[in-house]
């Protein structure tokens, strides 16, 4: 077992790393009274202290050593819908992006066109052939803001897909151990029913020959019918898992459980506690791809809010245009034909009505919504971390306790089994003994499984589960 004292005592440098890491942050500050302050209740809380660098928390579960869970969630990774979704809004975040950069190059046309007029009573044909050109230089810095603007939104779109990706991980992962929590809680119960069918077995005999009472018989027939009636739901449970796994992975339950082992034990956690208490990280907040998404949100509303302001300026446009005209298509590019055009404007609206100032006034109060979003994600980082910190450190020490109960049951049983044989102790003492032993092992069975979701738990409020 992992010695819960490592915990306590990394536990102010763990608690300075994150407040460096909130303060350290490159994003427009929020409003006053927005900052995060986790205050005296971080320092009480006895956080535990993590080694937790950026190639384990990419990917944690291959800490676990446990091929079914890898397969698992590279899976889900690869192939979730949420995933392609996420994709997607990339891909589109990429394409506007590109779109709006292009618009600050010169734009170039060709064009052709034929037309016919009749003047006193004469008709005239014209035929034109010419190429255009047109620019609007920024000399506002619209588009530059604009453009800057669209690059934060693909900041923030790769934020959302690691974000994505980060908490299918998570998911997938509880899902796996609760998954296979339910199979031993099943085989446990199942391996209780059966000692439980040898007692009634034995009783009906003791009963038979006048050694045990109808009330005995009794006695064991119950404990075994009610042991036996728990299995039903402990395997629609874990049928229930497995749909979710299979939910996450996008495939088919059949395929999915054949890539799986049948039965097998929960990874061991231990190894990976002793990593993770090695350790601080200098950056643990700041690998957390939600919190880059919130501060790409505000530097791109920031850019908007520029470009909104900067668009009530002067803007210069120039367009020109170079051809042939002539009366036929044969004449065109002859002597005489050329024709040319270039010309400058500079648009400046002076009077608007204030809807200018109106509208950066809206940016400006989005600007500060996004401001304070970022401030509250930080506050809720900085909770996510402490609690799972602190639910870890709970659950291993009361992982602890309950295993030696569970010990100390299963040993208590085994030496009723001995003396109810003897003559020693009646039945009832051995079947209270034997309900004891089955309710300690699967109360040490949920915690060990309790303190695995607490541990990826961590790992996500720490933002593993993506390469940055």
């Amino acid at each position: 077992m992992v010695d819960a004292d490592i915990w306590r005592r990394r536990a102010g440098a763990l608690a300075a790393s994150l407040l460096l890491a909130a303060c350290a942050s490159t994003a427009p500050p929020p409003p006053e009274g927005a900052e995060p302050n986790p205050g005296e209740a971080w320092w009480r809380s006895g956080a535990l202290s993590t080694a937790a660098p950026d190639a384990v928390l990419s990917t944690w579960w291959a800490q676990f050593q446990d091929a079914d869970l890898t397969w698992l969630v590279q899976t889900v990774q690869q192939h979730n819908s949420e995933v392609h979704i996420a994709q997607a809004t990339l891909r589109q975040a990429q394409a506007a992006r590109a779109a709006v950069e292009a618009q600050r190059w010169p734009q170039l046309g060709v064009g052709a066109t034929a037309s016919s007029s009749r003047s006193a009573g004469t008709t005239t044909l014209v035929r034109k052939l010419s190429a255009s050109a047109s620019w609007e230089p920024d000399v506002t810095g619209a588009q530059a803001a604009q453009l800057s603007a669209e690059e934060a939104n693909v900041v923030a779109a790769v934020a959302d897909l690691a974000t994505t990706q980060m908490s299918l991980a998570a998911e997938i992962a509880i899902a796996y151990v609760q998954w296979r929590d339910a199979q031993m809680r099943w085989q446990l119960t199942r391996t209780s029913a059966q000692s439980l069918a040898d007692t009634l077995t034995l009783t009906i005999w003791r009963a038979q020959a006048g050694l045990d009472s109808a009330l005995a018989l009794e006695q064991a027939r119950l404990n075994w019918a009610q042991t036996e009636a728990s299995l039903p739901s402990l395997a629609a449970e874990v049928a229930t898992y497995e749909h979710h796994m299979a939910l996450l992975t996008g495939m088919n339950g059949v395929e999915m459980l054949a890539r799986l082992r049948p039965q097998a034990d929960l990874p061991d956690d231990v190894p990976t506690l002793q990593r993770l208490s090695l350790g601080v990280p200098a950056d643990v907040l700041r690998r957390r791809p939600d919190l880059r998404s919130a501060e790409a949100a505000v530097r791109a509303q920031w850019a908007t809010r520029e470009q909104t302001r900067r668009t009530g300026w002067p803007a210069v446009s120039l367009n020109g245009s170079l051809g042939w005209q002539a009366l036929s298509w044969a004449a065109l590019g002859t002597p005489g034909t050329g024709v040319a055009a270039l010309a400058a404007s500079i648009d400046w609206t002076l009077w608007d009505g204030g809807q200018r100032q109106a509208l950066v006034t809206q940016q400006d109060a989005l600007l500060e919504a996004a401001q304070w979003r970022y401030a509250a994600s930080v506050r809720s980082a900085l909770k996510d971390v402490e609690d799972a910190l602190v639910s870890l450190r709970s659950q291993t020490e009361r992982g602890q306790t309950l295993a030696q109960a569970a010990q100390a049951a299963e040993a208590a049983a085994r030496l009723s089994a001995h003396q109810r044989q003897a003559g020693l102790i009646g039945l009832a003492d051995l079947l209270s003994a034997q309900r004891t032993a089955l309710s300690a092992q699967l109360s040490w069975q949920t915690a060990r499984t309790e303190r695995l979701v607490a541990l990826i738990g961590l790992y996500k409020a720490l933002g593993g589960g993506w390469t940055p």
